[in-house]
């Protein structure tokens, strides 16, 4: 009896191992595919954040800008206010 479960666990190995190897392999390139658009994603996010700190930098830049030309606006008519009083 011991000897016919055997041979029918061996049987069952050889059925199911050829299988278990070819889902293994699948899943082992699946992971691989997986960590590749893992790497393009976090690659995307750091040139992402190149560009936002690039666009933060001349919204910056044009808001000193627009400052600087409000204050030579204001100059402006403080310098003809005191025209005037002369």
């Amino acid at each position: 009896m011991a000897t016919k479960v055997k041979e029918a666990v061996g049987s069952v190995e050889r059925l199911l191992l050829p299988r278990l190897n070819s889902i293994d392999g699948e899943l082992k390139s699946i992971t691989t595919r997986i960590d590749s658009v893992h790497t393009r994603v976090d690659e995307m996010d750091k040139r992402n954040g190149i560009q936002f700190d690039g666009i933060r930098n001349q919204v910056r830049g044009l808001s000193e800008k627009v400052n600087l030309i409000k204050d030579v606006e204001r100059l402006k008519i403080e310098v003809a206010e005191l025209k005037r009083r002369r």
